[in-house]
């Protein structure tokens, strides 16, 4: 019998409706010892993304001028024209960058921002490696990876009113960047490979008492 493995509990819960079945759940490993905190803190908000309509960056945009706000986009994508187009002085489109680059992005920025659904979403979990607080929208895989008013916050609506409520939530809390690294860790490598390993032994032994 095929077994079901999925990135997330939202994955699963799709499974589940779709084909009747039970997936065990195996997030993806995030590389933790090339993301880390570094020292002092930028005036910007960062978003980290390929540049493509369901990504939703436009909120991110608008979010920030709500809030008179200098916000970063790093990546690149068919909608970037649209995107600058959209933007105004306070946005700054920088491309496609290293992943050096990104965890100096990261550790560097005051928020990242995560305006898309995502099944999983590999940057909240690099950005909170970095020590870096999170607001993304509270659906999807941000809910098993945002800890809300611990690492960031989750917004309810995908406006660019909610997101700059989110942005203002997490200014006004004192939050611990180790804490936020705590709660990546939980992600990591080296956590992969066990949850990995320890599940294919199990279906082997299931397989072989059956």
């Amino acid at each position: 019998m095929d077994e079901f493995v999925a990135i997330s509990r939202h994955v699963a819960g799709r499974i589940r409706r779709c084909y009747g079945r039970d997936a065990a759940v195996i997030h993806p490993p995030v590389d933790a010892a090339r993301f880390y905190p570094g020292e002092g803190e930028g005036d910007y908000y960062l978003v980290v993304s390929a540049l493509v309509p369901y990504k939703r960056v436009d909120l991110a945009i608008d979010a920030c001028r709500l809030a008179g706000l200098t916000l970063r986009i790093a990546g690149e994508g068919p909608d970037r024209a649209r995107l600058e187009r959209r933007a105004g002085r306070h946005v700054e489109f920088l491309g496609a960058q290293s992943a050096d680059s990104l965890r100096g992005l990261y550790r560097r920025a005051a928020v990242v921002l995560l305006t898309g659904e995502e099944d999983f979403g590999i940057v909240p979990v690099e950005a909170q490696a970095c020590g870096r607080p999170v607001v993304a929208l509270g659906i999807g895989g941000a809910r098993e990876t945002v800890v809300d008013g611990v690492t960031g916050a989750l917004v309810a609506e995908p406006t660019a009113a909610a997101f700059a409520e989110g942005i203002r939530r997490v200014q006004a809390l004192t939050l611990d960047p180790a804490a936020i690294r705590a709660n990546a860790l939980r992600f990591d490598r080296s956590r992969f490979a066990g949850e990995i390993q320890r599940h294919v032994a199990d279906l082997l032994h299931d397989a072989q008492a059956a």
